[in-house]
């Protein structure tokens, strides 16, 4: 009985995440039923999964997927990760608590005369944890339910590793860090440790005193080497996780001397430089997120002017994207019977900035690229400035210094935000009715979907 629970509640997770097709109640039932004579019948093979190979801003990523999205195997991995998350009580990283804290702890070490700072990351981190050491060293011996077992176990050596892709790879991957971060916390108890935090694969280390850098990468080695790499384990198939070395910095305050060093955390970039008894510290976007962001807005603009694109000279819809790109975008959505906050958008994901747009302590390159990216993106396509950018106030709305600076928000949430009325005639703009094919009038909810994914801001 509580397995159905688990079947029933992962087939609303998939239809609530289903861009592509709306379930009724009455088909989501029928699903559900067919997944429960699988499981009960072990009708399903997790081996089928397919690799994909996807192109993100130059990289390729590998990753795997279960091509059915209501198949049984694509339900019970996310049926595994619901046991998982339950069992673990797992509770995944924060990418903007983790800046704000970084933020503080920074400027605390302004003053300090000693202080060490240590980033790390590993090197293909999903992809390299083994589902089957995971399984036998953390998760077999916390469940007590000897079906999840079984299939917690067939999901693990059919599957091998937590690839991205999966539902089930963050959690694995998690419960897995967690031990690990409990290492490191317990191996510099004695060293001043002052912040540590990770974001996935990404790690922050700061101390309150010297500590050398062969130490600290010493240290690290043996905790992932206890947690990641046991060999009292007899399993076929270990982790392959190591860090990456290219990616790793070490900053003393004792050791700066009079240059300037630098270290980047979740595509903020840090600058710090010894001045008398202090440290200054600039902060900024690392270059490699400007050039991603710079290509997305490149891509925007591309529709607009190559000739086969559907939205080829539709310059309005150009304005649109541009306005949602250089704002922060709020809005509700469903989640099986409640609503979630969301918020999207480039001021979102460096909102700690605002606070330091127009004093010394923001860098040079960042203000640059935040004052003027929207203008060289439509240099860089060799087309004239259009016409809401010609002679534009940088706060008209196109500006992501100044919408940076005063949080411009678009807030798509009906009776707080735009309400109905004003918000149909925004989606009138960009072509969006907002009456159905059979002259019925279209929800709120309805027209934010459609326009988000339109403007390209995602849903």
């Amino acid at each position: 009985m509580q397995f159905d629970n688990e079947i029933a509640r992962a087939v609303r997770h998939q239809a609530a995440i289903d861009r592509e097709t709306s379930k009724t109640k009455e088909e989501i039932n029928d699903v559900v039923l067919v997944i429960k004579t699988a499981a009960r019948d072990a009708q399903y093979d997790f081996s089928i999964s397919e690799p994909i190979v996807l192109n993100q801003n130059g990289k390729k990523r590998f990753v795997k997927q279960f091509k059915d999205f209501y198949s049984a195997e694509s339900v019970l991995c996310q049926c595994i990760k619901q046991i998982l998350d339950r069992a673990f009580k797992v509770k995944y990283p924060n990418r903007n608590k983790s800046v704000r804290m970084l933020f503080g702890v920074l400027t605390a070490i302004k003053q300090m005369s000693d202080f060490t700072i240590v980033k790390f990351d590993f090197k293909d981190y999903f992809n390299s944890v083994s589902a089957v050491y995971v399984f036998e060293k953390f998760i077999k011996d916390k469940l007590s339910d000897r079906f999840e077992i079984n299939l917690i176990n067939e999901f693990a050596k059919k599957t091998k590793y937590a690839y991205a892709g999966f539902c089930t790879s963050n959690v694995i991957a998690e419960i897995i860090a967690k031990y690990f971060d409990e290492a490191v916390r317990r191996a510099f108890i004695d060293k001043g440790i002052l912040f540590f935090e990770r974001y996935i694969d990404d790690a922050v280390i700061i101390f309150n005193e010297y500590v050398e850098d062969i130490e600290c990468r010493d240290i690290l080695q043996k905790a992932l080497e206890s947690v990641f790499k046991d060999k009292t384990l007899d399993v076929q198939l270990k982790c392959k996780t190591r860090f990456n070395n290219s990616k790793f910095s070490y900053i003393s305050r004792r050791n700066m001397g009079i240059s300037t060093v630098s270290f980047d955390y979740l595509g903020y970039k840090f600058w710090l430089s010894a001045q008398d008894k202090k440290t200054d510290i600039k902060y900024g976007i690392t270059q490699s997120k400007q050039d991603k962001y710079n290509k997305r807005v490149d891509e925007l603009i591309s529709y607009y002017t190559n000739s086969n694109h559907q939205d080829y000279n539709n310059l309005e819809l150009l304005r649109h994207r541009i306005a949602a790109f250089t704002s922060r975008t709020v809005y509700r959505s469903r989640r099986f019977y409640s609503d979630v906050w969301k918020a999207r958008g480039f001021i979102t994901n460096y909102g700690e900035l605002r606070y330091l747009l127009g004093t010394s302590h923001i860098d040079s390159g960042t203000e640059d690229f935040l004052r003027n990216m929207i203008n060289e993106a439509f240099n860089r396509a060799s087309i004239a400035v259009p016409y809401f950018l010609i002679g534009a106030h940088p706060k008209s709305g196109y500006n992501l210094f100044e919408n940076m600076k005063v949080n411009k928000t678009l807030l798509l949430v009906e009776h707080i935000g735009y309400d109905y009325p004003s918000f149909a005639r925004l989606c009138a703009q960009v072509n969006i009715s907002n009456t159905d094919k059979n002259g019925r009038k279209r929800g709120y909810g309805t027209l934010v979907r459609e326009y988000l994914i339109k403007t390209r801001v995602g849903y």
